[in-house]
């Protein structure tokens, strides 16, 4: 992560601002020097005095300190809009989240076998009594045992789910008890849910819109928000809990209300063609879905529009074949 002296310092000489200039009784020139030079610490409440000197907002610096050194979220569709936060638990939450969607660039960075995978828990366990090591230690484990089915030919996707579930429990009981959700709990969701027992994840997803509005105008907020709820709705059709499935849809299209943005608004029509072809047995809802794709592309968004040309085939076989296909989309 980049020294914060040192970027504030690169924001002060693209605003033709000496030391001088920007030093006062509270920050004194051989001060900030050294701070800029990563000599001395500073207070948060200083740093906010320091960053009002040159006109720049705490959220700005934040925004850039973590843009430039941190491994930003890629959703699955949204992936122009990626998402930054300045927190030690990023650049590791987010490579293993790209692991699961399929991000070729990251990816080949993850541990390619299981014993990698068992020196990565263990190095994650041992850094420390950090929650967001614990747990993404957990999800490590999770992925461990898909592997561990997915490479056996007597995998039984029962018996995998089932050490799933028991892997999910301390994830679970620490969302409960969080009263105030912020980015790192819905991504936690986000990524672990599919692991958990489905009434749970139901219980849970009302939770997680109810116990982020204290933060729902943090600028990232509404789009998290909305993938989640999108990712929930690939669980629940997994598994053909469809009143679930079109709970989560109404819940975006509410959101939506709140919060309008078209490229999501967009997205809510290729899942409702999804939900429909699953609802009518493949009669209905894939004209919908390749609608999408085609506005996608007259909107010259590529990405979007090739991964939605790639998940309709996956759909049909998931429509012919439930548990054979599933379409987990994080």
């Amino acid at each position: 992560m980049q020294e914060p002296g040192c970027l504030y310092r690169q924001l002060r000489k693209e605003r033709h601002l000496t030391l001088q200039q920007v030093a006062d009784s509270e920050n004194s020139v051989s001060f900030i020097s050294k701070f800029e030079k990563g000599g001395s610490q500073i207070s948060f409440n200083r740093m906010i005095h320091l960053l009002g000197k040159i006109n720049f907002s705490v959220e700005e610096f934040l925004y850039l300190q973590g843009r430039d050194t941190i491994q930003p979220i890629k959703s699955t569709f949204m992936s122009h809009h990626p998402i930054y936060l300045t927190a030690p638990f990023m650049t590791p939450m987010v490579t293993l989240l790209n692991s699961l969607t399929g991000d070729s660039e990251t990816s080949a960075t993850l541990p390619q076998s299981i014993e990698q995978y068992d020196a990565k828990i263990h190095q994650l366990e041992d850094a420390g009594n950090l929650n967001w090591q614990h747990y993404l230690a957990i999800l490590y484990q999770i992925q461990q045992v898909l592997i561990q089915n997915d490479a056996s030919p007597a995998g039984d996707p029962k018996t995998a789910f089932a050490k799933l579930r028991q892997l999910s429990r301390p994830i679970v009981t620490y969302l409960y008890n969080i009263d105030n959700w912020s980015t790192f709990e819905i991504l936690l969701f986000s990524i672990s849910h599919f692991a958990m027992p489905l009434q749970t994840v139901h219980r849970l997803s009302k939770i997680a819109i109810k116990r982020t509005t204290s933060t729902e105008t943090f600028p990232m907020m509404p789009q998290m928000r909305f993938e989640l709820l999108f990712g929930l709705f690939s669980t629940y059709i997994n598994f053909r809990q469809m009143a679930w499935a079109k709970e989560a849809l109404d819940s975006i299209a509410k959101l939506l209300e709140e919060d309008a943005d078209s490229n999501f608004a967009i997205m809510l029509r290729f899942y409702r063609g999804w939900y429909d072809y699953i609802d009518s047995n493949g009669s209905v809802g894939e004209e919908m879905m390749t609608d999408v794709a085609a506005m996608f592309k007259l909107l010259n968004l590529r990405q979007p529009a090739d991964l939605i040309s790639k998940i309709i085939p996956q759909i049909k076989r998931n429509q012919r074949d439930p548990e054979k296909s599933m379409i987990f989309l994080f």
